[in-house]
């Protein structure tokens, strides 16, 4: 399962779904987990749907929004690994 994080470097928030990110990558294995900083790849973003960071896209889905909570981050995952 491949999973896009669109973030920036400046954004705390961004920042705080990283951490919660990697927290809960060792309870998805299959998980791999590019990073897409959006002010060097605006285009690549755009192109994907992505209008709000931070932000976690797989397939079509995307889940973003002012604060990503470990809740919220947790159930996007488990709706993309049993796909």
């Amino acid at each position: 399962m491949v999973v896009n994080f669109y973030h920036t470097i400046l954004c705390p928030r961004c920042k705080k779904a990283e951490q919660t990110l990697r927290r809960l990558m060792p309870a998805y294995p299959q998980l791999e987990l590019n990073s897409i900083e959006v002010t060097t790849q605006p285009v690549k973003t755009f192109r994907a749907g992505v209008r709000m960071i931070p932000a976690l896209k797989c397939d079509a889905e995307i889940l973003s929004g002012m604060i990503l909570s470990e809740e919220h981050i947790r159930e996007f995952l488990n709706r993309q690994s049993s796909k």
